[in-house]
């Protein structure tokens, strides 16, 4: 029989070609025959990334418009039995993926359409029987099946049908390749539910069309089964050419007749075929398919090198960030994860064992990952211990990476510095010397702060230049990279009857708010060399700024977006002293780390927990608009909030005097965008100029059903090797940032101003609510009074 392979070029290809092949197969269906209904069957997927796949191209699939879903019966190929959690099963898999979102998209698809076993049914066998009867009734009833779809495991596996399962016993092949519809009852040791529901390899025989979905990691057993195939057909071929001869066992000639007779001898037994290594060789050998194939690059090797590897910001975010990737199948198909530390720091890790049970593991574990997707990560992972001082480890490492790319021709390697930022210049240099890819390109991520103020940030920059040119360096400013922060151009400039609201005209003032409930418990030593402002104004909260208030960019292109920011932070007045309020929460003194810098200085810490100031930009459009940048930790919430005030309505307007509208993008937590406005309030007792404040809600994963949102350094890491820079920070926009901030943190640190003592869980000092009032921004309530609002203070 045959095959027809469809070659896909991208992940998203892969997903767009899977579905056009299904949707032209129902619309076929459905255009030949005026009656009956299309059944679709639906093999799972074992392992997050597989399972991910799969959800990807039923979303996809839900929201084709052309097919009518009330002609189009969905069952499953195979299912699992005994899953801890509704999640695990296939049957969830689907509802989630391809009927919700049929229900999202308005279309008809009666429940009853779903065929799933009941898993409640206990022992398996019986739930196998009750299966098999649902299953017979709907293909005798549609003549289906008319379309399955199978993937191909990396055992050799299709459906739940397991060859090591089959392969045990010669009556489970005879089982599973019985003439008859039939549901087996098989078991793997390979995945983490082992026992399965699986229909017989003659139900999808069978089947009109047959599809199946090669991905990454599989093509070797593709590769397998193809060359089985084509020695079959060969060796076929050359029996038919070859001539059948009868050796005949006696010849007797009929006097009476004239006759003669031959007596051909009796055949021996025809032994019954082992079993094939994959149930698809027996598909194959029947069957006509369609391989819907991902194109994977043989020639480029990737390796994200962790360097401080070992340490806090490594453990929590950067390798549980590589792993999401991996299981949302973002990094290259050949890809190695390198940890790199110094031993003499980290005597406890020698070994990649010692790195991954000591370091990692715990924290990959709650990220929510099943055995099959550790083991997975943990295939990729390796750990070489350097000193970055030594030549010769540097060079041994060089020859690690050099022996992962198995031959490649292009050898790419992207740099992660999870280092203070005085190790940067050494660890590049001796990178550039001894670890650097004469075949591919090289990328260094470096982590903030860059610097305590702009000479050391310029100094920085210097020694980074020297081996490096700037689009080989990528300074990570995980705020970029948050959700609605991305979302911040598209709101101004995809949306032109808003973006025009972006002026002085109508706003009178515009909030950028960042809120800790927590102190400063395991960073003190840290924060209190830094303090708020440089911690979170200087670089999160001012990128947040540079993009609310920007001007449109020639193009999307990365530098366009940038040059823009620069335009903005070159507008922006160094902040005057006088509009600036800086705070230090209740307890702060009593940390031990900073009891001991105490002793040192001798006198208590000025450092700043809590800080307001006010900026000015000096342009048309935001001439006279005051941006009221606030941040503190310790506070009675957690949240980042931008907040955009609109003016007030003059008091002889229709309506009186109403609480102004509000635009407000909350950054985190539970990303959303909301209007504050004003509608007329419903009721017999109502009159015309009865008005309240209400919302109209954008909530991000209400409204697009995220089934998650990925963590900013997941964006940050991919985008490095993409070569994709829109989300960094560039040498000029950092500069520019500390133009702004200097003076006023020279003459903090000159006067020796003490903060303003607030409580823990409050909002901060009263003189901040002061200033901030100066400023024109004003607080309502849920019915329009002035005063401290429940809803969304800040």
């Amino acid at each position: 029989m045959g095959i027809e392979r469809i070659l896909a070029a991208s992940e998203t290809d892969f997903t767009v070609k899977s579905v056009d092949y299904i949707e032209e197969c129902i619309l076929k269906f459905q255009h030949d025959k005026e009656r009956g209904s299309f059944v679709l069957g639906l093999a799972g997927a074992n392992g997050r990334i597989r399972r991910a796949r799969l959800a990807d191209a039923l979303a996809c699939l839900a929201a084709r418009r052309g097919v009518d879903w009330a002609r189009v019966y969905v069952f499953l190929v195979d299912e699992r039995y005994g899953f801890e959690r509704e999640e695990d099963s296939n049957a969830w898999l689907i509802k989630d993926a391809l009927l919700k979102g049929l229900a999202k998209n308005g279309a008809s698809f009666p429940a009853e359409h779903f065929v799933m076993p009941d898993t409640s049914i206990s022992p398996i066998e019986a739930c196998a029987a009750d299966y098999k009867d649902k299953l017979l009734a709907l293909l005798e009833q549609e003549q289906g099946p008319h379309l399955i779809t199978l993937a191909l495991g990396q055992d050799l596996h299709i459906a739940s049908v397991f060859p090591e399962w089959y392969q045990a016993s010669p009556e489970r092949w005879a089982e599973a390749t019985r003439k008859s519809v039939g549901v087996l009852c098989t078991e793997t040791s390979v995945f983490e539910v082992r026992r399965r529901l699986s229909v017989n390899l003659r139900v999808i025989r069978k089947a009109e069309n047959i599809m199946i979905f090669i991905g990454d990691g599989t093509e070797e057993a593709w590769t397998r089964v193809k060359r089985a195939f084509d020695e079959d057909r060969f060796a076929e071929r050359k029996t038919k050419r070859a001539r059948r001869t009868i050796e005949p066992s006696s010849v007797m000639l009929s006097v009476e007749t004239g006759v003669m007779m031959v007596h051909a001898k009796g055949r021996k037994a025809v032994q019954p075929e082992p079993p094939p290594a994959s149930p698809l060789d027996y598909i194959l050998k029947y069957s006509n398919v369609s391989v819907v194939q991902l194109k994977i690059d043989k020639e480029t090797h990737c390796s994200l090198v962790v360097l401080g590897a070992a340490g806090d910001l490594a453990k929590k975010k950067t390798f549980p960030s590589i792993y999401q990737l991996l299981l949302g199948r973002f990094l290259p198909v050949s890809s190695a994860v390198i940890g790199v530390d110094d031993p003499t720091f980290h005597p406890d890790v020698p070994d990649a064992d010692a790195f991954w049970e000591r370091r990692l593991r715990p924290y990959l574990e709650k990220e929510k990952a099943t055995a099959e997707d550790l083991q997975e990560f943990r295939g990729r992972l390796s750990f070489v211990p350097v000193r970055m001082s030594d030549a010769e480890m540097v060079q041994a490492l060089d020859r690690h990476i050099r022996g992962l790319c198995q031959g490649r021709t292009k050898d790419n390697r992207v740099f992660y510095l999870a280092l203070p930022s005085f190790l940067f210049a050494s660890t590049v240099r001796a990178l550039k010397t001894h670890c650097w890819s004469s075949t591919g390109f090289c990328r260094v991520i470096v982590e903030k702060p860059f610097g305590k103020n702009g000479v050391e940030a310029k100094e920085l920059s210097d020694s980074l230049k020297d081996y490096l040119q700037e689009p080989e360096i990528f300074r990570i400013d995980h705020y970029l990279a948050k959700t609605l922060v991305l979302n911040l151009l598209t709101l101004r400039f995809a949306n032109r009857e808003l973006g025009h609201l972006f002026h002085a005209h109508h706003i009178a003032n515009i909030r950028v708010t960042f809120k800790e409930s927590i102190g400063v418990q395991g960073r003190a030593g840290y924060f209190d060399s830094y303090g708020i402002i440089r911690d979170i104004m200087q670089n999160h909260l001012m990128q947040v700024l540079t993009l609310v208030a920007m001007e449109a960019p020639a193009s999307l292109q990365a530098e366009d977006v940038r040059d823009e920011k620069v335009k903005v932070l070159k507008q922006i007045r160094p902040i005057d002293p006088k509009d600036c309020v800086i705070g230090q929460y209740e307890g702060y003194q009593d940390d031990p780390d900073i009891e001991r810098v105490n002793a040192k200085r001798g006198h208590a810490s000025r450092c700043p927990t809590f800080a307001v100031c006010v900026l000015y930009l000096d342009n048309e459009r935001w001439s006279g608009v005051p941006f009221i940048m606030k941040a503190g930790k310790a506070l009675e919430s957690q949240s980042t909030i931008v907040r955009i005030q609109f003016k007030k309505a003059p008091s002889g307007s229709l309506f009186g005097d109403q609480p102004q509208n509000e635009l407000v993008i909350r950054i985190q937590p539970n990303e959303a965008i909301y209007y504050k406005i004003l509608a007329k309030m419903p009721g017999l007792t109502q009159r015309a100029k009865d008005v309240q404040q209400t919302v109209l809600d954008l909530d991000l994963k209400k409204r697009f059903e995220l089934r998650r949102t990925p963590e900013a350094y997941e964006k940050l890491i991919h985008d490095v090797i993409q070569g994709e820079s829109h989300n960094f920070v560039r040498r000029d926009e950092l500069e520019q940032a500390w133009r702004i901030f200097d003076p006023l943190l020279h003459a903090l640190e000159q006067e020796g101003r003490v903060p303003e003592t607030y409580a823990f869980g409050s909002r901060g000092p009263h003189k901040a609510d002061a200033l901030i009032d100066r400023m024109g921004f004003r607080r309502y309530t849920v019915t329009g009074v002035p005063g401290f609002a429940e809803d969304d203070f800040d």
